[in-house]
């Protein structure tokens, strides 16, 4: 998916700021990542990534700091994605390009259903909880 495809919406927010603004920065990068240019696919990879470790780890620290119930799931999943961008981008650099063009397909899918379920149950429980964050930063849902 593409950027002129796939980007920001109102379906992805989850009218909690701190995390929808972390995750409008996923969604952009993550649709640079189909950007049809080999040559700079490995730099886009690599920014996504960056932004992911920094990412999962805000919500990790949020469900530990929170005794988010699910937090073991949770996490889990954020691991494994990021086991599987990190071997994409090994193999995408050993030559294996077309994995590089599937998991651009794939990851907007994974994140979708990502927000809908796990990240939806962990904002609802971060506003209803003021985990980390002061009321001001909390917008009604």
């Amino acid at each position: 998916m593409t950027s002129a495809t796939w980007g920001w919406s109102d379906r992805l927010s989850l009218s909690y700021t701190p995390m929808d603004e972390t995750h409008k920065e996923f969604v952009e990068l993550c649709a640079a990542l189909s950007e049809n240019n080999p040559a700079t696919f490995i730099e886009r990879l690599d920014q996504l990534i960056v932004h992911s470790v920094a990412h999962f780890e805000q919500e990790n620290q949020w469900m530990a700091e929170g005794n988010f119930p699910p937090a073991g799931c949770h996490k889990q999943e954020h691991d494994s994605v990021l086991e599987i961008m990190r071997e994409v981008r090994r193999r995408v650099e050993a030559g294996e390009t077309d994995l590089g063009e599937r998991l651009a397909e794939e990851l907007p899918l994974w994140f979708e259903h990502h927000v809908d379920t796990m990240d939806n149950m962990l904002a609802r429980f971060m506003a209803n909880n003021a985990v980390s964050n002061s009321p001001a930063e909390v917008v009604a849902g």
